[in-house]
């Protein structure tokens, strides 16, 4: 009786402590990707997990305890959504962290239960690092997508590290991270077991070697001689955003900061997501007065609604507007990924009588054409993202055509002051680097900055900040890249060359 309790105590210590370590290794990404904190409770998991032999049920629920809380708490920016309008789903917080940890701890626990099928730990190491990047492209895609804090993006608090993404993506750089954190484990585990782990060179100085080879790629942009930028970001919280007696004001807050400074040089003014709480393509009236903002030869680039028609029926679209300064809109951009629960609600007339509250909230927008470019004489070619759609690897820009800037207009008040808005613009830089785009991003708050095709961050307009700032473009505003062309097709090829090296060893042994 004395040992089933004992061993019951021990087990549940064991799940205590696997998830402290998830929840530490959430560190690892934006805005703390800097401290090492994140990476040693990673390598301590990986420790855990490879030790010795476990059963795949125990891998399993190892960790899929640890990838309940990495994920929880890397995705707890999502509480202060649901707490945007006050306490009217405040029941829904913990329900929404159940079910984020519940699903996402299989991106986790599914590669632990792939990698006990290795015969030894090199094996089990490697099988589990395949799996995990394959997933991760998997939750690009499944249930509309979410590929948010992809292990790749913690490389972004220094754009040489992030070089590789042009050449081998995101999923190529969180390969690199997770064979390093193996090779680290592996380098404890010879000191745990005095015994040493040859194998470990290999898993360390291979994902080094790449990075410090892939950091050459970089090359300081100092010809900033093109166009000149005006990023606005005026941090209206969202509670204040869309009640009626205060849109006005919103809305000549925008114009009056655009007009801070003379736009006489000036070819571009940006605003966020929705900066406008008027319907500008049928507005007369706000549409001669936005002109205020406008410079006489440049133009203004803003969020906005739009009402367009989807089978004879009237429906609203979170658009981009591209403005000049006759008050002529010149071209637009409709957001085609849109955020489910968000900006439309999946499977509404199946929903549960207790989500009502939520379905009677929630709108269906209407879906955009994906990728389409912004054509307007005098500016270069330009791609649209809205807030979400810069997330997605391979999905921003048009492949027929690839644009020169891409515009990315986003609203992370609904994130309040959290991880969320660091990690959403590291996802630009890196969509930066991958694509060699440069990458203009306003936000109503948030954090506003201009990304150039190195992954440098200019003029960055910081959380919870009110400000203005001018950022001259580079002349040479995009560059081709290896992983540009030919996308994931890159990283998915290494995990199936990794996939048939361990097939092959294993073979050869036999």
């Amino acid at each position: 009786m004395m040992k089933s309790i004992r061993h019951r105590s021990a087990k549940f210590l064991r799940f205590v402590l696997l998830f402290f370590a998830g929840a530490i290794s959430s560190l690892i990404f934006p805005p703390f990707a800097e401290s090492w904190g994140g990476y040693i409770a990673l390598i301590c998991f990986f420790v855990f997990l490879f030790k010795k032999d476990r059963s795949l049920k125990e891998m399993f629920w190892s960790a899929y305890v640890f990838g309940f809380a990495f994920f929880a708490v890397g995705f707890s920016w999502i509480n202060n959504a649901l707490l945007t309008d006050g306490d009217q789903f405040i029941a829904f917080v913990p329900l929404a962290m159940l079910a984020i940890g519940l699903f996402f701890g299989l991106f986790w626990a599914i590669p632990a239960l792939f990698s006990g099928k290795g015969k030894n730990i090199y094996e089990k190491m490697l099988l589990f690092c395949i799996c995990y990047v394959f997933m991760e492209w998997v939750r690009s895609f499944i249930f509309t997508g979410f590929p948010w804090n992809l292990l790749g993006t913690a490389f972004s608090f220094h754009p040489r590290l992030i070089q590789g993404a042009s050449v081998i993506g995101t999923y190529g750089l969180s390969l690199l991270l997770l064979i390093l954190c193996c090779g680290m484990s592996l380098v404890v585990l010879s000191f745990w077991h005095k015994k040493i782990y040859k194998g470990c060179f290999l898993f360390v100085l291979l994902p080094m070697i790449c990075l410090f080879s892939f950091s050459f790629l970089y090359h300081p942009i100092d010809k900033l001689d093109g166009l000149k930028v005006r990023l606005v970001q005026p941090n209206i919280p969202q509670t204040f955003k869309w009640q009626p007696s205060l849109m006005y004001q919103n809305f000549r807050q925008y114009i009056d900061m655009s007009r801070v400074q003379p736009l006489d040089d000036v070819d571009m003014v940006v605003w966020g997501e929705t900066a406008t709480p008027y319907l500008l393509d049928r507005d007369d009236e706000h549409l001669a007065e936005i002109k205020k903002a406008i410079p006489k030869k440049g133009f203004l680039i803003t969020g906005v609604l739009r009402i367009g028609y989807e089978r004879g029926e009237q429906i609203p679209y979170n658009s981009l507007f591209v403005i000049d300064g006759n008050g002529d809109i010149k071209d637009y951009y409709d957001k085609a990924h849109l955020v489910p629960f968000g900006e439309f609600l999946p499977f509404r007339d199946y929903l549960p009588n207790f989500m009502e509250p939520v379905a009677s909230v929630v709108g269906d927008l209407g879906r955009g054409e994906k990728n389409k470019n912004i054509t307007v004489p005098g500016l270069p070619l330009m791609g649209g993202a809205i807030c979400y759609e810069s997330i997605f690897p391979h999905e921003v820009l048009n492949r027929n055509k690839k644009p020169e800037i891409l515009l990315v207009l986003a609203n992370d008040g609904w994130y309040g002051i959290s991880a969320g808005p660091y990690q959403h613009l590291a996802a630009a830089q890196m969509r930066a680097v991958e694509e060699g785009i440069t990458v203009v991003r306003s936000a109503n708050t948030g954090i506003s900055a201009v990304i150039l095709a190195n992954g440098e961050i200019l003029g960055e307009i910081g959380l919870d900040v009110s400000g203005v700032t001018d950022v001259v473009l580079p002349k040479d505003l995009s560059q081709k890249t290896i992983y540009g062309c030919l996308g994931n097709v890159i990283p998915l090829g290494i995990l199936l060359l990794m996939l048939v090296f361990v097939w092959g060893v294993r073979r050869y042994k036999n």
